[in-house]
């Protein structure tokens, strides 16, 4: 079993070279995928020693690790800054906080290095499945996390019904990621705002159409 990630190290303790690898590593990773990617090639491009590398990240796996974990954590950190700014848990407008939050996501998703992240995660997910399990912990269940603190503080508050609170989260979720997927698989022309800002606005209507209280 792969060891867990970890989380990043602080900024006094990441160096210059330590983050021109990890950008370097994921320009050949995005070029090769995974399993075309090759150690030297890595090399070539960070341009530094293999002792170097394997010091800091141990290997190609640790290394992608890491590199899937920098995307992750740009991800959710604005993401779990949207949440607080709009303080969602005490919000008192939901439909523009909920909103406001998915056409975040969406624009942060939206990112090409993202999209082909993600892509070569599921590319090679049935050939290294513990990749997608770390892209999954280190991503989408920190997500869940977050939003079901946010959401159980509304149901507390009389605005949200909650029956099943995973459930709630994870529609919310996955109809803000329609428009990435879309994206992703490449089906058709990027979306223009207005088009992102119609669909998420349905999808907000919808979604508390079915989870809001009368007081919401």
């Amino acid at each position: 079993m792969p060891a867990p990630l970890t989380p990043p190290a602080p900024a006094g303790r990441r160096n210059a070279k330590q983050d021109a690898i990890r950008r370097a590593a994921m320009r050949v990773f995005l070029r090769h995928g995974y399993a075309g990617t090759s150690i030297d090639a890595i090399l070539a491009e960070a341009g530094v020693s293999r002792q170097t590398l394997y010091n800091h990240f141990g290997g190609k796996e640790g290394l992608f690790r890491a590199v899937v974990q920098d995307v992750l954590d740009e991800v959710l950190d604005t993401l779990a800054e949207q949440v607080e700014e709009s303080a969602l848990g005490e919000s008192d407008d939901l439909e523009a906080d909920l909103t406001r939050l998915g056409t975040t996501w969406v624009r942060v998703m939206l990112q090409p290095h993202v999209l082909a992240l993600r892509r070569l995660i599921i590319g090679e997910s049935t050939t290294f499945p513990h990749l997608a399990q770390a892209w999954n912990e280190r991503g989408p269940e920190r997500l869940q996390q977050l939003l079901l603190r946010a959401f159980g503080r509304l149901a507390d508050r009389g605005l949200l019904r909650l029956d099943d609170p995973q459930v709630t989260v994870m529609l919310y979720a996955h109809s803000m990621v329609l428009i990435p997927d879309q994206a992703m698989l490449q089906l058709g022309s990027p979306p223009d705002q207005a088009t992102i800002d119609r669909y998420i606005g349905a999808a907000v209507r919808m979604f508390l159409a079915r989870y809001a209280t009368a007081g919401g």
